[in-house]
């Protein structure tokens, strides 16, 4: 898919949303990730299908309570800073790439389109004044910075009853608080975990190729913009309908309970209090973190459905209460299950250990492996069990530990397309593995290698899925990732596949690019990028477009409607900022790999001619 940008996490958008910094790849990039901790996790369905989720410390409040009148503020907004004169056309990424080369340490970074400001939130007071001093006085793309300190957003929750006990106090009836039925719950539980829930999926399909037809007609539009931009005589601008490149849409072979990995939250029931496994019925921000069980939601399986049912009778008679993001108490917080087609089974609940002695601690992990292997979790054949202890908070980007294996194997293993992979706690494999194999053989169709002449450039390869995937038809395959964790993960699989004649490049592919350009100038490399719901950012884009020998491209976007400008910048005429000669769009095709949701992957097939001359921009 969802990190991206070359090396940005499909789960750190770009778009204009607070978004919470982490190491998690997207789509075709099997990658790895840090294990989450409360204030990087979601509290709905996992990651993977790109639904916006909440964070629980993001949106964990604390009291103020030096005055009645003062709003309840986020706990992690509390050390936030404002950068102002930013250039306008800065990126999340490289405002994010620019204050990491600095040493600095940002937990937040929310900038909006064409503003020249942005905020940034830090763990602690002192990394925040370490930031001010830094980035004070900058000298950054022609302007020079200037920092103050910004307040915290109001919380939500609180906010709204400190704001409905005021009214009571000063004579205002309170507004009753709606009750719904458990159909009602039902149906609010499914409107947010599965928007088409109520949809054939015939109408599912027409409704997502829909979408992909506004996004292309979006599309021309921005390139009539580009041309008219470049000053062209309007006889050189493209009348290309988008939409008749336009494939049609691939559906999944699996539907229903089509998930092999699910994060499944301990919470409270909304009607009857009990504690509850399943998934939150909303965001906090819309002030809700009750939790409903996943019984009535498509795509999850059975098997998923009665693993978490099951802890849930665990965490009911255990002596440890739900953690509640309102108050800060409580242990539990959420269940990981992960499944493959082969018979593995990977479980690992997070527990927030603070308050507790060692001795404690070690009597909950003793629980959990005596529930999975003599209790009455023994009937899943669990065959890789983990726990996660967490902080309520992380006071630095280093604070969080590694899961503590329990028992069986460190991995479970699945096989994709005649490979197999070894899938950890924290490693990205697709949710969707039916759906995967029929995405990555478009990828492979799109590619058009036909010998063993060719390179592969996989741009954004997490752990190398695709680039291992299309190695038995390429001479070589080189794979580009930032995260240390998913390169060797890909080494690993690579050698457990025998796949010799792929290697991999740790770094920001921004970094890389130009140098390994360079050193295929002799061949006609094909490109593979598949990064995170943002696109690519400027600088990569600008690597691959100046590279002469580059003359095919496939790109893989899980959210085209964000990644719209990479597709222009690709092939907008040549200009002093935009190099080299442009791509043209040959044909795309949307593939749906996550059936009940509004998202769908788009395969993108760019071609360009080969340069006439060495010199080509």
């Amino acid at each position: 898919m969802a990190t991206p940008e070359g090396s940005l996490s499909k789960d750190d958008d770009e778009s204009n949303v607070d978004t919470a910094i982490s190491s998690n790849q997207g789509s075709g990039a099997a990658a790895s990730q840090n294990q989450p901790d409360i204030s990087t996790n979601t509290s709905t369905l996992a990651k993977d299908d790109d639904i916006l989720q909440d964070t629980l410390a993001d949106h964990t409040a604390v009291e103020d309570n030096s005055k009645a009148e003062k709003p309840v503020l986020y706990s992690t907004e509390n050390f936030k800073i404002r950068i102002g004169n930013i250039h306008p056309r800065s990126a999340h990424s490289q405002i994010k790439q620019k204050l990491t080369s600095l040493k600095l340490k940002p937990k937040k970074i929310k900038k909006m389109d064409k503003c020249d400001w942005a905020f940034a939130t830090f763990c602690c007071e002192e990394d925040r004044q370490n930031a001010m001093k830094v980035l004070e006085g900058l000298q950054w793309r022609g302007k020079t910075l200037y920092v103050k300190k910004a307040e915290a957003a109001t919380d939500p929750l609180l906010n709204r009853k400190r704001r409905a006990d005021e009214s009571d106090d000063a004579g205002v009836a309170k507004q009753q608080k709606v009750k719904l039925t458990a159909d009602e719950y039902r149906e609010k539980l499914l409107s947010k975990t599965c928007p088409l829930w109520n949809m054939s999926y015939d109408d599912q399909l027409k409704h997502k190729e829909d979408k992909i037809k506004n996004i292309l007609s979006s599309l021309k539009q921005e390139m009539m913009k580009a041309y008219k931009d470049s000053k062209l005589p309007k006889s050189e601008y493209p009348n290309t309908d988008y939409k008749d490149l336009l494939l049609p849409i691939k559906p999944s072979p699996q539907t229903d309970g089509y998930r092999n990995k699910c994060e499944f939250t301990v919470g409270r029931h909304p009607i009857s209090d009990e504690v509850t496994v399943g998934y939150r019925l909303g965001e906090y921000r819309e002030g809700t973190v009750a939790v409903l069980e996943p019984t009535h939601s498509p795509n999850t399986s059975q098997a998923m459905k009665d693993v978490a049912s099951s802890f849930q009778d665990f965490v009911r008679q255990s002596a440890y209460a739900p953690f509640d993001p309102v108050s800060q108490q409580g242990h539990w917080v959420w269940l990981l299950v992960r499944e493959t087609t082969l018979g593995g089974l990977m479980v690992m609940p997070t527990f927030v250990g603070e308050g507790l002695s060692q001795e404690e601690l070690e009597g909950v992990k003793s629980n959990i492996l005596k529930y999975y292997t003599e209790g009455d979790g023994k009937s899943f054949s669990v065959t890789s069990l983990y726990i996660s202890i967490s902080p309520r908070q992380k006071k630095s980007e280093t604070e969080t530990a590694p899961p503590v294996h329990l028992y069986g194997d460190e991995t479970i293993e699945e096989q994709l397309l005649g490979l197999k992979f070894q899938i950890s706690p924290s490693a990205f494999f697709q949710v969707n593995k039916e759906g995967a194999e029929v995405l990555y053989s478009a990828i492979s169709e799109f590619a058009g290698l036909t010998d063993d002449s060719s390179t592969v450039l996989d741009v954004c390869c997490g752990t190398g899925t695709i680039g291992m995937l299309l190695a038995s038809h390429a001479k070589k395959v080189v794979g580009i990732e930032l995260v240390p964790q998913a390169v060797s993960d890909a080494e690993k699989n690579a050698k457990l596949n025998s796949v010799e004649n792929i290697s991999f490049k740790c770094g920001r592919a921004e970094s890389v690019l130009p140098e390994l350009m360079n050193s295929m100038r002799s061949e006609e490399p094909v490109a593979i990028v598949d990064p995170p719901r943002a696109g690519l950012n400027r600088e990569v884009l600008s690597s691959l477009r100046k590279s002469p020998s580059l003359t095919k491209l496939v790109y893989v976007s899980c959210e085209p409607r964000s990644a719209l400008k990479n597709f222009v910048e690709l092939m907008r005429p040549p200009s002093k900022r935009w190099r080299g000669d442009p791509f043209k769009l040959v044909k795309l095709l949307p593939v749906d790999m996550f059936p009940f949701s509004q998202q769908c992957e788009l395969v993108l097939l760019f071609e360009r001619e080969p340069p006439t001359s060495q010199d080509s921009g």
